[in-house]
């Protein structure tokens, strides 16, 4: 497997890619927040807030890197 070092852009790739499925997965955590929401609105950005944490958690889990 090729040194990754030795690839600038391979390396600024990987890290892009990494960045866009952490944002799909907290735009989708967003998503079923927000659907799920039946609360006031004050409650309901909490819970948001809350579940967007909870999945860059995961995601962050997932890969640490």
């Amino acid at each position: 497997m090729p040194n990754l070092a030795e690839h600038p852009n391979q390396t600024q790739i990987a890290e892009n890619f990494r960045r866009a499925v952490e944002l799909t997965e907290l735009g989708l955590a967003l998503r079923r927040a927000v659907i799920r929401q039946q609360r006031p609105a004050c409650d309901a950005m909490k819970q948001v807030m809350h579940e967007i944490r909870q999945a860059k958690e995961q995601a962050w889990l997932r890969n640490p890197s």
